[in-house]
C-alpha cells in the first residue's frame, strides 16, 4: 500500500470518527434534556472521554502529532527566533478567542434553554437586570480568553519544546 492510500484510508477514518463523535455528544445532550437526567448518558460521556484519551495514548509516540496546526492545516512555527513566537502567540490568541466564543455562546444556550432562569448571572444586584447580565458575561468572556489563553500557551509551548528537543536527539543520533 502506498503512502497516497494509506493518507486515504487515514482520512476516511478520521472522518468516520468525527462522525462517531458528533453523534455521541448529540446522543449525550438529547438524553440530558429529555430526561434532566446525567445518568441516562454514562455510556456517551465514557466514549466521548475515552476517544481522545485513546487517541492521545497511541499517538504519544510522533511528536509532530502534538504540534497543534493553524486552520489553514499548517503547523505553527517552531522556531526559536522571535518572529515564530509572535506568529504561535497570535495563534494562541486567536484559539482561545475561539474557544471562548463557543462557551460563551453554549453558555448563553444553556442559560435560555435548560435553566430558563438568568438569576445565576446576577453578580451585581444594584444594577439593572439587563446591564447586570451583560456585565456578567463580559466578565466570564474575558476571564475564558485569558484563562484559554494561559493554558494554550503553556501546553503548546511545552509540546514545541519537546518535538525541537526530539529533533535535536535525532541530529545528533545522526552523528
Amino acid at each position: 500500500m502506498d503512502e497516497r492510500s494509506q493518507k486515504f484510508i487515514a482520512k476516511g477514518m478520521a472522518i468516520t470518527l468525527g462522525l462517531v463523535y458528533l453523534y455521541l455528544i448529540v446522543s449525550c445532550i438529547w438524553k440530558y434534556t429529555s430526561t434532566k437526567d446525567i445518568t441516562n448518558s454514562t455510556m456517551e460521556i465514557i466514549l466521548i472521554v475515552m476517544i481522545p484519551v485513546s487517541i492521545g495514548w497511541f499517538a504519544r509516540k510522533d511528536e509532530s502529532l502534538l504540534i497543534p496546526k493553524m486552520v489553514t492545516g499548517e503547523h505553527i512555527p517552531t522556531g526559536s527566533d522571535h518572529q515564530s513566537k509572535n506568529r504561535r502567540k497570535r495563534y494562541y490568541f486567536w484559539d482561545s478567542l475561539g474557544l471562548a466564543i463557543v462557551f460563551l455562546i453554549l453558555n448563553i444556550i444553556g442559560t435560555l434553554f435548560i435553566e430558563k432562569d438568568w438569576q445565576h448571572l446576577l453578580l451585581f444586584p444594584q444594577w439593572s437586570g439587563k446591564m447586570n447580565i451583560l456585565v456578567t458575561l463580559s466578565m466570564e468572556f474575558i476571564i475564558s480568553i485569558i484563562v484559554f489563553y494561559t493554558i494554550s500557551y503553556i501546553w503548546d509551548e511545552w509540546n514545541v519544546k519537546r518535538y525541537n528537543r526530539k529533533l535535536d536527539e535525532l541530529e545528533n543520533y545522526d552523528e
